[in-house]
């Protein structure tokens, strides 16, 4: 049982990853574009259903925190746990994302502003989640008794309330208790993301029985993730390209993201753990996710700087590069930098 869930959610959380570089790969060419042109729908569309990786990663984030385990884990060792691979490479990113801006010259370097940046995750796009999940971590008692005590049909749709409202309405509530108050940060308060990262705790917390539960549902879970994801798409191509307002497009979002996650954990279930080279690179892969969450940005910000003064500023040709540069350097250099410090460390230890 143990092996067979690592290999379905390390499949989910790869896939995640892949989509997270691609939201970030297509940025450029979704700002750049014509918005009432075809090639801005083919870039905005595939963006948008991308998007479904974050709320993905609180999903795992919740289904392990809560998976039954032989030996309960002691809080203090989680939190060590967490500092340790979780917080303390964030803060190694941010210092090598912040002292490379200041050399290029976008910063002017400043304790404080490194401290407040981080702390904020302002210095690249994908840290905000850093900063939702250290939330989720430090509350994870809280969610762990809520699982144990209280039935998914109570939890879920309180969670989907709160959610829409934190998401949509978190300004619109703080001016109730702070009139002309605004808070620009709204995006990095847990309980915007709280129905992925719950469903994910109710979801490990009776994992058992979720083979069952997914195949037995699947004809519904496909159907929803497919019309969502048209309904999503289409719509959010009408919103962002100025055509028409869409003020319920959140709305449609989160069912999109929601049923497409079970629709993916169903697939990977049943598609089982790839043989091979294919096995051991998505392996690898798999152990190098949050090294490459982390970077690959950077990656793209150099590619960002340089690309341009090579190949002119063709936003077509940039995308191909773009995508042709930023997956293998991202990927194969994180896997070779965590196999290589794996060497190190053992050498070390077994001089």
């Amino acid at each position: 049982m143990a092996r067979r869930r690592l290999e379905e959610l390390s499949t989910l959380n790869v896939l995640f990853c892949l989509l997270v570089i691609l939201i970030h790969v297509l940025s450029h060419a979704v700002v750049s574009l014509e918005k009432t042109s075809w090639q801005y729908a083919l870039v905005i569309v595939p963006q948008r259903l991308a998007f479904v990786s974050v709320p993905g990663f609180f999903y795992l984030s919740g289904v392990k925190l809560t998976l039954p385990r032989e030996h309960p884990q002691p809080l203090g060792d989680y939190y060590l746990g967490r500092i340790k691979n979780i917080l303390l490479p964030y803060l190694l990113a941010a210092a090598v994302y912040y002292l490379f801006f200041v050399t290029i010259g976008w910063y002017t370097f400043s304790p404080a502003q490194f401290i407040r940046e981080t702390a904020l995750g302002t210095l690249s796009s994908p840290f905000y989640f850093l900063v939702t999940l250290a939330q989720f971590i430090l509350l994870a008692p809280l969610f762990q008794n809520l699982t144990r005590r209280y039935h998914p049909v109570l939890l879920i749709p309180l969670a989907m309330g709160l959610t829409w409202l934190s998401s949509m309405y978190f300004n619109s509530i703080l001016q109730i208790f702070c009139p002309g108050g605004s808070f620009r940060y709204s995006d990095r308060i847990f309980t915007s993301y709280l129905i992925y990262y719950l469903a994910g705790c109710c979801t490990g917390a009776r994992y058992e029985k979720l083979p069952r539960f997914l195949a037995e549902n699947r004809p519904l879970l496909n159907t929803a993730a497919v019309f969502f994801a048209l309904a999503d798409g289409f719509i959010s191509l009408l919103a962002f390209s100025g055509r028409r307002a869409a003020p319920y497009l959140e709305l449609i979002h989160t069912l999109y993201i929601l049923s497409t996650i079970f629709a993916l954990h169903g697939w990977a279930i049943r598609r089982g753990a790839l043989k091979g080279i294919g096995g051991r690179f998505w392996k690898s892969a798999d152990q190098a996710s949050y090294l490459i969450y982390l970077y690959h940005s950077l990656v793209i910000t150099i590619f960002n700087i340089i690309a341009p003064r090579v190949v002119g500023g063709r936003v077509a040709v940039l995308l191909l590069l773009r995508i042709l540069v930023v997956y293998p350097i991202s990927i194969g250099g994180c896997i070779l930098w965590q196999r290589t410090w794996a060497a190190i460390r053992k050498k070390h230890i077994n001089p």
